[in-house]
């Protein structure tokens, strides 16, 4: 009989363990679904790992961010500005050889820079430039002098090679710097601004009207840079 009571109260106590048991592992799935979807919700599927279940992530994942590239500022070069004696210069200069003053500025201002730079005056640069060109940068003779100031490359090849651009001399920044490098070398070399004109006009007679006709554009220059640019005559 009390054999009998104790099989009765053990299956009971079966049952209530076996029903705690199942509501046991009921709640523990809750919490589990309910730890996945969040885990989802917050990091995506791709974000779940074996350990990350665990409260552990098995994986460790950088976010690498990808270099910012300051953009690179672009510093316009800024163009000589002329003289007020070369703006007045360019004035008379675009009346007299009817050519645009705003094409002109360029070619001054490299006269400028570059007679300063080389040592030559950069009026007697100016003057050249009228008697051999009249500031046509594309001016070419029948004898092959080029450009702005009429250099004849290959008289020169210590100052200019062509061979790697053949239009090199038609850049009025390349010609003005060869011509006066030119003269230059050739004032050195004569001893007077005079011999050294005839001498870039490939003559030797110094009766030859080449250089006096570049000293009289340059006289005109001069009395135009200091009378405010008026129209001063042929």
């Amino acid at each position: 009989m009390f054999a009998t009571r104790i099989a009765k109260y053990a299956r009971h106590a079966a049952s209530f363990m076996l029903h705690f048991a199942h509501g046991g592992l009921l709640v523990a799935g809750l919490i589990v679904t309910l730890f996945i979807a969040s885990r989802i919700a917050n990091h995506g599927v791709q974000g779940l790992s074996l350990g990350s279940l665990g409260g552990e992530s098995s994986v460790s994942t950088a976010v690498v961010d990808e270099p910012v590239v300051e953009p690179v500022a672009e510093v316009a070069e800024t163009p000589a500005k002329l003289s007020p004696d070369l703006q007045r210069v360019k004035a008379y200069v675009a009346k007299r050889y009817q050519v645009s003053a705003v094409a002109l500025e360029p070619l001054l201002a490299a006269a400028q820079q570059t007679g300063r730079s080389v040592g030559v005056d950069p009026l007697l640069i100016v003057a050249v430039m009228a008697i051999e060109s009249r500031f046509n940068p594309f001016a070419e003779s029948p004898m092959g002098a080029q450009g702005l100031m009429q250099v004849i490359p290959k008289w020169h090849p210590d100052k200019i090679d062509v061979k790697a651009d053949r239009s090199a001399m038609f850049d009025p920044h390349t010609n003005i710097r060869v011509g006066a490098l030119v003269l230059k070398e050739y004032i050195q070399t004569t001893g007077s601004i005079e011999r050294a004109l005839q001498q870039y006009n490939g003559s030797s007679d110094p009766a030859a009207p080449y250089a006096n006709k570049v000293m009289a554009v340059k006289a005109q220059l001069s009395q135009a840079a200091r009378s405010g640019g008026k129209f001063v005559g042929a």
